[in-house]
């Protein structure tokens, strides 16, 4: 099939268990450089809120994660989203959406009248700054100043007394949003479009990651779907089992890959700009930088 395609070149991950790359590698797709609040900071969360980042384009990438500093008073404020990982795999930049803690209701706890704490209380899944309300029992507006062992601390002193009140508390956040920032550090990968075989979860044209080439037509492929054999096909219509690869010339046309080895790319005419400078059936050179000369740059991520 001639000489093989680098393993550096192939997609991120997933390449671990074929021993092509290192474990944690990223190739392919960038991770979060960081992230921005915008805006607005929003209103009402709690410190039991959790920021999630969309997750990753490239089928084996990593979903980036963060942490939510938020500030507990009557605002809820969001004031950070501190980045415990960037992730790998992002084409385009994630969203950030925030998953308000779970209300807790129906919770049993001991309160006297005129008293900041409930004591005797489970507190379980309650944060600082969730609205606290039971019957009779809470001034508007009250919320969680502090939690500890068994005790609830409260930001108003209770109108009520009894030995088992019991209590709901609630996380009302809305409207804080983001923007996020990609590196641009991480050793691109080459760019396929994959539709899997049914036997192997194929649905529909996904992208892909390399996993390996197996000849000079045909390679193991991994996508959000599962993993299999597709064979490289020169067209953008995919049936179950084929794959694409486009080149660029330096002049802007389009053409398929139909054959790939480690100096040479086999291409098949696609979209014009202007003039094709390589002939439909021609091996040329080939590179993930810019398109010089005859040397095609093929699509990358």
């Amino acid at each position: 099939m001639g000489r093989p395609i680098k393993a550096k070149f192939f997609g991120n991950l997933n390449n671990e268990q074929f021993k092509n790359v290192s474990i944690n590698s990223g190739i392919g797709g960038e991770g979060v450089s960081s992230t921005i609040i915008t805006n607005t900071t929003g209103s009402e969360y709690t410190q039991g809120s959790v920021a999630v980042f969309s997750a990753p384009q490239e089928p084996t990438g990593r979903r980036a994660t963060g942490t939510l500093s938020v500030n507990p008073g009557p605002s809820g404020w969001v004031t950070a989203v501190a980045l415990t990982d960037s992730g790998t795999g992002y084409i385009s930049a994630p969203t950030i959406s925030i998953t308000t803690a779970t209300a807790v209701t129906n919770r049993a706890g001991a309160s006297t009248n005129g008293s900041f704490t409930l004591t005797n209380i489970v507190t379980t899944g309650i944060y600082p700054g969730m609205k606290a309300d039971a019957p009779a029992a809470m001034q508007a507006g009250t919320y969680v100043s502090a939690v500890s062992t068994n005790t609830v601390t409260l930001s108003k002193t209770q109108s009520a007394s009894s030995a088992t009140n019991v209590f709901s508390f609630n996380d009302y956040g809305r409207g804080a949003t983001f923007t996020t920032s990609l590196t641009n550090t991480t050793t691109n990968a080459i760019k396929v479009a994959a539709y899997l075989q049914t036997k192997d979860g194929g649905t529909g044209i996904k992208l892909a990651d390399i996993v390996k080439q197996e000849a000079s037509h045909r390679y193991l492929v991994k996508t959000s779907e599962g993993i299999g054999q597709c064979k490289l096909t020169a067209t953008s219509v995919l049936i179950p089992g084929t794959m694409n690869i486009v080149a660029t010339d330096w002049n802007g046309s389009t053409y398929w890959v139909t054959k790939l080895t480690a100096h040479k790319a086999v291409l098949t005419q696609s979209t014009a700009s202007g003039s094709f400078l390589i002939a439909n059936g021609h091996a040329t050179g080939w590179t993930l930088g810019s398109a010089t000369g005859t040397t095609v740059t093929i699509a990358n991520v």
